[in-house]
Order: structure tokens, then C-alpha cells, then sequence
């Protein structure tokens, strides 16, 4: 079993790259993969985000949300948020909140799911990033990083 799964879920449209960000942040400050530590990016995975993370001990997963936040807040969402947020956290089609409330009914998500959603403006394909998403993004990943090494500990 995987101790550690940490996904950025995303696609290449502007500010919807902002968990993928975050992963490239983390890889740069040191966070190893391999081993009981699995870091990816994914490209929209709907319903197969289920099967990713089911072997885990521990789940961080990162997305883009649409909401009515400004641009570059960051949330934390725990279980009992979900069915709250399920429209808005990912602009993805089957998104992510859909597939953690599926496998929770299923019975296959790990212990603990850490999910983060990074408010984004445009996610428009031909746009770079906002200032906003750049500055949560260095955020995020300074705060994860300083978790798994308080957690390695």
C-alpha cells in the first residue's frame, strides 16, 4: 500500500493548471516521489481518480474551483463539505467532488483525503496564469511541504 498518494488535477487551460502547479512546486522544493510517495498530474480524470487513490493511506488531491471567491483563495474542503460544494469546485465535466462522494459510497477512498481547491479567474487555453493563482500556488505548496516534513518526522 501506497502511504502517500498527492495529485494535481487539472488541464492545460490558464489558471486550470493550478494543481498541476502546485505538484511542480512541491517537486521543486524536494518533496521525492517514489517509494510510499506518489505525485502526479492529471489531466481531468473523472471516475479513475477512484481507483488512483483507493490503495492510499493518505490522499492530498488539488483542484481548480469556480466559485465567487476572488482569484487565488484557497480552500480546504473536509467530507462533510462536499455534497455542499459539488458544483463548484472543479470545471471539469464528472469532477472531483463527484468521484470522492462516489468512492465514499463505494467504500474505496483512503483514510484521510486532504482536498484544496485554488480559485481561478479565466481558464481560458491561450491565457497564462494569474497573479493571484501564481502567488496561492507558492502558498499551497510551501504549506504541504511544511506538513510532509512535520509528518516524516
Amino acid at each position: 500500500m501506497r502511504r502517500l498518494c498527492i495529485l494535481g488535477i487539472g488541464s492545460p487551460s490558464g489558471d486550470d493548471q493550478a494543481g498541476w502547479m502546485v505538484v511542480d512546486a512541491l517537486l521543486a522544493r524536494g518533496v521525492q516521489t517514489g517509494g510510499e510517495i506518489v505525485i502526479d498530474k492529471l489531466d481531468r480524470p473523472g471516475a479513475t481518480l477512484i481507483t488512483l487513490i483507493e490503495q492510499a493511506d493518505w490522499a492530498i488531491l488539488i483542484d481548480a474551483m469556480q466559485g465567487n471567491g476572488q482569484p487565488g483563495t484557497i480552500r480546504r474542503f473536509d467530507q462533510q463539505d462536499w455534497p455542499a460544494y459539488r458544483g463548484g469546485l472543479s470545471s471539469h465535466g464528472f469532477g472531483v467532488l463527484d468521484a470522492l462522494m462516489l468512492g465514499r459510497e463505494l467504500g474505496s477512498l483512503p483514510p484521510r483525503v486532504d482536498l484544496y481547491g485554488i480559485e481561478i479567474g479565466n481558464a481560458a487555453p491561450d491565457r497564462e496564469s494569474g497573479t493571484g493563482i501564481l502567488a496561492a500556488v507558492q502558498l499551497l505548496a510551501d504549506s504541504l511541504a511544511a506538513e510532509l516534513a512535520g509528518s516524516a518526522a
